[in-house]
């Protein structure tokens, strides 16, 4: 139970910075370099926080059985 609690928090967080960076928030705390880098940054945490999800799913189905 711990280990899908501590993925969903994971998945929140990821998904967070990435709306924080859409939004433009995460820029007043971190200075990227170009444009680029900050897309790339987005895309790693929306990714991230996919697969964060996809793992606390899969250890609900697997608890269920």
């Amino acid at each position: 139970m711990k280990n899908i609690i501590v993925h969903l928090l994971a998945a929140v967080g990821s998904f967070g910075i990435a709306v924080g960076l859409m939004q433009g928030f995460i820029q007043q705390f971190i200075s990227f370099e170009d444009p680029i880098n900050e897309m790339a940054m987005c895309v790693l945490m929306l990714m991230a926080g996919t697969v964060f999800t996809g793992v606390a799913v899969s250890e609900i189905k697997e608890k269920i059985k």
